[in-house]
């Protein structure tokens, strides 16, 4: 089943990524504080879109069975709650968001600011905003209704799956800039993991054959390849 959730995907978000990662090495070290900043705004987002689909599942339960909501609710909490330094079997560790912040140091020499500035005056900022909120869009409302929670958790499932090639590919193009990072280690050690968890959660709750999954996972391919191709523009206008 997981090889036919995986040819929902046309490779897109793939070649995106990989665009963009080969190219930013060459970024003007002058220009990693905005950029990185501006991207770790769309990395924080994540933590928003996997409490958006533990809502969408949660919130179904007029509309569905116990059981398949419970094991889809303990599967799918796993990736969410190790962003904030919960792991299986371990003590409470650095969020990612602290991790982040650590990274950003290292490879700025600065303190990343603790907000984001409202104005539009970084590009980077800009555009991880915009496909936030178009993420974001893709699930409101959190209304009960079994088929938003199942298209929520193929949202999820997209997510996880490719963010084992974005970090790999992340983890690789900062290793070639000649920075190294505990967060960047971090994620690459568990997304694998997560990648899985999501798989349960979802087919705990739904077939991937079903129309509203394959939709979720194509949707999820678009906002992730959109928004590297525009990364990849601002970077080439930049450079």
């Amino acid at each position: 089943m997981h090889g036919a959730m995986e040819g929902s995907f046309a490779g897109s978000a793939v070649v995106s990524m990989r665009a963009f990662y080969d190219a930013m090495p060459r970024q003007p070290r002058a220009e990693w504080p905005r950029m990185m900043h501006g991207m770790g705004y769309n990395f924080e987002f994540y933590d928003a879109l996997f409490a958006l689909v533990l809502a969408h599942v949660q919130l179904s339960f007029d509309d569905g069975d116990y059981t398949p909501r419970h094991e889809a609710m303990q599967a799918a909490l796993v990736p969410f709650c190790s962003e904030f330094g919960i792991e299986l079997r371990k003590d409470l560790e650095r969020s990612h968001r602290s991790l982040y912040a650590e990274f950003f140091r290292v490879a700025t020499g600065s303190v990343m600011p603790e907000r984001y500035p409202k104005d539009d005056r970084n590009p980077w900022l800009t555009a991880s905003r915009r496909w936030a909120e178009r993420m974001r869009s893709r699930l409101a409302p959190a209304d009960g209704s079994i088929d938003r929670a199942r298209y929520a958790l193929g949202y999820l499932w997209a997510v996880e799956r490719l963010s084992v090639d974005e970090f790999t590919m992340m983890r690789a193009a900062w290793h070639r800039a000649g920075v190294g990072a505990a967060y960047l280690d971090a994620h690459c050690a568990v997304e694998e993991d997560h990648d899985a968890f999501a798989t349960r959660a979802l087919l705990a709750f739904a077939s991937p054959d079903e129309p509203l999954v394959r939709q979720a996972i194509r949707d999820h391919e678009d906002d992730l390849g959109g928004y590297y191709r525009e990364l990849t523009t601002l970077l080439c206008a930049l450079a």
